[in-house]
């Protein structure tokens, strides 16, 4: 039996039942769903600034490669021979010696020639001499040690000309398509990529979503969303400032963690209408407390 408080209704259980289930079917068929497609992270196509002949390539299709992993090289046989004698050249220390030597012997005569002046020995004229000459040497040597250092910047030079035809992948991912095969040019004029790696963990979509929805949501939260008619936790990432004036969407951008590589990029997500939600379950709340049954 249920008592009636002044104030309060009589509460009817079936009365209830069917206004909830009423509640619940109509705030259900209004709440909506947004589609998008799940994208890689990145998408990288590789190629060589230089033009070049392709001598080797070290990965195939479907290779999952990391940061760094060399890809291809490009012929160098030109410039390996260039740094073999550019290392030589920088090698030589002839020059080096004989300017080392001259100052010795510079500052030796130099040295004994002031000794020969304190006594009255030695001619200004000589004395003049003497320093020129150290000064000279000094000089040489300086001279042989910068054309030393000039011939170690060349071989740095080339090794780095050599380490620009080897291809490196710039991210973690997977080889999805090698354009080229060996013995082909590829870089200069040709703008076409020669490997392309895409990067799959995480994978990101992006809605376009009313200004209700986005303005409710904010960078940093767990939002669910629909995969395959599974439901997985995503993160949002970004939230455009602005509302687009043709579509009068919002952009936001969701990143979900593939590190399993169980999800394919391509794929549809769906991303229901989770404001509506909350709502209908604040409203639910607030009704349930105007109703309060008899003990």
């Amino acid at each position: 039996m249920f008592q009636t408080f002044p104030g309060h209704r009589t509460f009817h259980p079936v009365g209830f039942f069917l206004f909830f289930l009423f509640f619940c079917t109509t705030v259900s068929s209004s709440a909506q769903s947004y589609d998008a497609f799940l994208e890689p992270n990145r998408i990288v196509d590789i190629s060589s600034p230089i033009r070049g002949r392709i001598s080797r390539i070290h990965v195939r299709e479907g290779d999952r490669v990391v940061a760094g992993q060399l890809l291809a090289e490009l012929d160098t046989q030109v410039l390996q021979a260039q740094l073999a004698s550019a290392e030589e050249a920088a090698s030589f220390h002839g020059r080096i010696d004989s300017a080392r030597a001259m100052v010795t012997m510079r500052k030796n005569r130099y040295a004994m020639l002031q000794e020969l002046e304190k006594t009255g020995n030695a001619r200004p004229q000589e004395m003049i001499r003497a320093r020129t000459d150290l000064t000279v040497a000094k000089a040489e040597l300086l001279s042989a040690k910068d054309d030393q250092k000039l011939k170690k910047l060349e071989a740095d030079i080339i090794r780095a000309r050599i380490e620009e035809k080897k291809l490196r992948s710039p991210v973690d991912g997977i080889v999805v398509k090698i354009y080229k095969e060996q013995a082909e040019h590829i870089g200069g004029v040709d703008q076409e990529g020669f490997i392309t790696v895409v990067q799959p963990n995480p994978l990101k979509t992006l809605f376009h979503l009313p200004p209700r929805i986005a303005t409710n949501m904010h960078v940093g939260d767990d939002v669910v969303v629909e995969i395959n008619s599974i439901l997985i936790t995503a993160l949002v990432d970004f939230i455009s400032p602005v509302i687009n004036a043709q579509s009068g969407t919002v952009e936001v951008r969701i990143v979900i963690d593939n590190s399993e590589n169980h999800l394919l990029s391509g794929r549809r997500c769906i991303l229901k209408d989770a404001v509506l939600g909350r709502e209908m379950n604040q409203n639910m709340e607030i009704k349930n407390t105007d109703v309060q049954p008899a003990g």
